[in-house]
């Protein structure tokens, strides 16, 4: 699809490659003629998998792919609702965070870069640093100097260049944007074109559901970013009568680092919050997409919850010893957020379908609080 970049808050026009507005600062957001589409007959038939939905990316040529995607939805009959987990560890380095980096690296080599960079929590630090090597692109990665020393430990091997960097996420933010701009890289991460890539998880969970969507559908929350492409996603498929309605999507937070929460709650902006979690893949004291989060959860009779970091753990060990299903702590939120959900108000999932992604587990099993 033809394309522009668009400022979320003033509504100022950008070209490739820029990551915020000129006259703002405000993130930008890709808009697509979405006239151009066409879906043939055999779109339904094609394997499923994160390429088959390029047609909704912001890419002008071919896709830089590892094969990710295609990942398992583990449907799960109760006794009084069925339960789907979509099982992002399965893709190339473990957490759903690849389907984003398809789109970075791609925008990188078909914009001549001859490196990146990114700020993470850990996951995405790896995933870009794995995809930067395929693609034979330099990486450089800042990530917080507290940060989960194991998943430094994987980018490090991963051949990147690893930028310890006193504060939290939203200071190895800074740097990296500073660093993009004074070196000439291109700057990978949480912004327009990652939120793209992010947006195929929902598509095939739509589609291993033979295009029904769940009724509740539970994400957890860091910077947003899978959030805000949920949400545009399932819009584009019922623009194109690809499906007829939305689930309630219900936004989990780890209860030490929860600024969309309260931000919800309260009917206030998003503020900075310090993180306090031991979730750290979702340790974001200030989300990025926030701000569409909440519109998100508006435009789905939504709600925002938040769980203790005991719930986090009881989740992850139910989902091992019910499932076989390894999550590391972020990866298990949204699923602690049902099970809270579930204990409080039971009547409310009975005869539902009910969707929970598990996006990733990059570390040692197990590791408890």
């Amino acid at each position: 699809m033809d394309y522009e970049l668009v400022c979320t808050s003033c509504g100022t026009k950008a070209a490739d490659p820029e990551f915020r507005c000129r006259k703002c600062n405000s993130v930008l957001e890709v808009k697509y003629d979405y006239s151009m589409v066409r879906l043939d007959n055999g779109f339904r038939k094609q394997r499923i998998t994160h390429k088959k939905y390029a047609k909704f990316f912001p890419v002008k040529g071919k896709l830089f792919d590892m094969g990710e995607g295609g990942t398992t939805l583990k449907k799960i009959k109760l006794k009084d609702h069925i339960l789907f987990l979509k099982l992002e560890a399965e893709n190339p380095t473990g957490s759903f965070k690849d389907r984003g980096s398809t789109i970075d690296i791609t925008k990188a080599l078909e914009l001549g870069f001859g490196g990146v960079c990114c700020a993470s929590t850990g996951n995405m630090g790896l995933s870009i640093a794995t995809y930067a090597r395929k693609a034979g692109l330099k990486c450089t990665i800042f990530i917080s100097s507290d940060a989960n020393d194991e998943k430094k430990g994987k980018i490090r091997k991963a051949g990147a260049t690893l930028c310890n960097v006193k504060g939290r996420f939203n200071t190895a933010l800074l740097s990296a944007e500073k660093f993009a701009k004074e070196n000439d890289v291109f700057l990978c991460g949480d912004y327009h074109y990652r939120k793209e890539g992010q947006k195929s998880i929902i598509m095939e969970i739509v589609e291993q559901m033979e295009y029904r969507v769940p009724d509740h559908l539970f994400i957890q929350v860091g910077n947003a970013t899978l959030l805000a492409a949920t949400y545009k996603a399932l819009l584009e498929f019922k623009m194109l009568r690809l499906i007829k309605k939305l689930p309630r999507i219900i936004a989990v937070q780890a209860a030490g680092c929860d600024p969309l929460v309260r931000a919800y709650e309260k009917g206030k902006p998003i503020g900075y919050v310090e993180p306090r979690t031991y979730a750290d893949a979702i340790a974001v004291g200030y989300p990025t997409f926030g701000f569409e989060g909440i519109t998100a959860l508006d435009g789905t009779n939504g709600i925002a919850i938040s769980v203790k970091d005991k719930e986090i753990e009881d989740a992850r060990m139910e989902l091992y010893d019910k499932y076989g299903i390894k999550s590391e702590p972020g990866g298990a939120v949204g699923y602690a957020g049902f099970l809270k959900l579930y204990g409080e108000e039971p009547s409310i999932f009975r005869d539902k379908k009910v969707a929970v992604i598990i996006t990733g587990n990059n570390e040692s099993w197990p590791k408890s609080l």
